[in-house]
């Protein structure tokens, strides 16, 4: 009997871990995961520090443009989506109840929830869901995230508790936008608190804690919502959120008990806690991957074969291997295992192939690779240096602030770049956006008929078997074609103190602190 309990429990980890994109709880021995689901009733009270990597970006959509790794969490401690996603993607209820479409497709009845105020007291309604929506889909307004919501044609209020979506067409991935945890405008913000501009400074939502103060670059706090909507939750009195750029710094501080979690993808640091049992490491597989980018429009980069050779010249293995000490997965398509596509021509470690592609192309092959400048970025720059070298490419290695990076690529001022895509659930969306040849963030500068087909076959198909086969024809042109080289599949890490409790999976990145709890003897006293 109990082989067959074991191996049922077993069996629906593994479904488990698919429907999430992978899940996998790394270096965390079963039975105490087992022991721990079955823990006693959480306790309350108590202060949880959190070392994240980066100082925040900010919560207002406009403004922010897009939510950082760090501010992630943040944003689902303070604000709410209308809905979350279960691992089958089914819409699971959050601020809104029911979501209806109608018989054509184009049309979405949204029935919300009544009795929910924002922090600030005002109510949350339909005019507040509208205001907030019609904000970001305001071509005058230029939020970053647009591009990506163009078959929305508009919302409307039906009633004080129902609003309705118009598409232009039938969206399969409609739900991710209304779900989606990496999204900033799936989050509702308080229509108050965005009129009186302090939105992406002080957030303003109906979630489970309130937000305190946000000193920059040292600590981002939060405090417990007594009115939250959602009964006994949350457990804790306060988070600290704190910015630790340096990797090692940040484990040090777990070590030390100055933080009690952490997000970290330092491999040596996530193999010394595997192997400390006073700490828990949980991962996470997502879409998306770590890539470098090329800039297809400048010489000579708008060479193929240049592009090609590039490809084979690098080693992820190699990479994974040295910079990561093989904690994340190698990657050979940007879904992560969550599309099953088989071979789709990924370009492995071949310097002979390298060289006579280069021999082919005829001319000196000099090249500029913009990277963070942290560790990280650093050592990946210098193994792409060395590798590149062996095949007779010269690589010079500028790094940069993050911040400077990313308008650099979004400019077009670059020929490689370190890069990374967004982890939505549908990527479909993404790509349509990133690498259509109208794309409106085809930072790639990429042209392709055949690409443009496949990706606008995946956006307005309804039929799963169509878009599956567009995607993964996707997959295999960005291999063909060298749009950009693999750094590692997306995998997030978090690293914690015994003590913390109810923290049972990282997906996406995100730390949910309404579930967490402190074990009785472990508790802090709240930040003043």
């Amino acid at each position: 009997m109990r082989r067959s309990i074991g191996k049922g429990w077993m069996d629906g980890l593994k479904r488990y871990t698919v429907l999430t994109g992978l899940l996998v709880l790394s270096g965390v021995i079963l039975s105490g995961l087992w022991k721990e689901a079955s823990a006693a009733v959480p306790a309350y009270g108590g202060t949880l520090t959190v070392g994240v990597d980066i100082e925040f970006r900010g919560f207002d959509p406009l403004k922010a443009g897009f939510l950082g790794l760090a501010d992630r969490s943040v944003a689902m401690a303070v604000e709410e989506r209308l809905f979350d996603m279960d691992r089958k993607g089914k819409l699971v209820p959050e601020l809104a109840l029911s979501a209806t479409k109608s018989k054509d497709g184009k049309s979405w009845t949204i029935k919300l929830r009544k009795g929910v105020n924002f922090h600030d007291g005002t109510p949350f309604n339909a005019d507040a869901v509208v205001a907030h929506w019609e904000r970001l889909l305001d071509p005058k307004n230029r939020f970053f995230g647009l591009p990506y919501l163009q078959p929305i044609q508009k919302i409307r209020k039906v009633d004080d508790f129902t609003v309705c979506f118009t598409l232009k067409y039938p969206w399969m991935p409609f739900g991710q936008v209304l779900s989606s945890p990496v999204s900033i405008g799936a989050y509702i913000p308080s229509p108050k608190a965005v009129r009186e501009d302090s939105q992406n400074r002080a957030p303003v939502g109906t979630g489970p804690f309130i937000f305190k103060e946000w000193i920059a670059t040292d600590r981002l706090v939060v405090v417990k919502n007594p009115n939250y909507w959602r009964k006994g939750k949350p457990y804790l009195d306060s988070v600290v959120f704190r910015p630790v750029p340096d990797m090692q710094a940040r484990f040090a501080g777990l070590q030390s008990g100055e933080s009690d979690l952490i997000m970290t993808d330092r491999g040596s640091s996530i193999v010394q806690a595997r192997e400390d049992n006073s700490l828990k490491v949980y991962a996470s597989d997502s879409t998306g991957a770590m890539t470098f980018i090329f800039n297809t429009a400048k010489p000579p980069l708008d060479d193929a074969r240049v592009r090609r050779a590039l490809a084979h010249a690098w080693n992820q293995e190699f990479f994974v291997k040295a910079d990561y000490k093989d904690t994340l997965p190698v990657a050979k398509d940007p879904f992560g295992g969550t599309l099953s596509c088989g071979d789709v021509g990924y370009r492995n470690h071949d310097p002979a192939k390298a060289r006579k592609l280069l021999a082919e192309y005829g001319k000196p092959v000099e090249l500029e690779l913009l990277h963070s400048n942290t560790p990280r970025g650093k050592e990946a720059g210098e193994i792409m240096q060395r590798l590149f070298k062996e095949v007779g490419v010269t690589l010079k290695l500028v790094p940069v602030a993050e911040g400077q990076l990313v308008k650099r690529v979004m400019s077009g001022d670059f020929q490689l770049s370190g890069w990374r895509f967004q982890d939505f659930p549908d990527m479909g969306p993404y790509f349509y956006v990133n690498l259509h040849s109208g794309g409106g963030h085809n930072f790639a500068k990429y042209r392709s008929v055949q690409m443009d087909e496949l990706l606008t076959a995946q956006q307005t198909s309804l039929d799963p078997r169509v878009r599956k086969k567009a995607l993964c024809g996707v997959a295999n042109l960005i291999n063909e074609d060298a749009i950009y080289l693999y750094g590692g599949g997306r995998r997030y890490h978090i690293l914690s103190k015994a003590g913390v409790q109810g923290i049972m999976r990282a997906d996406y990145g995100i730390i949910r602190v309404t579930d967490a709890w402190l074990q009785a003897g472990g508790k802090k006293v709240a930040a003043r």
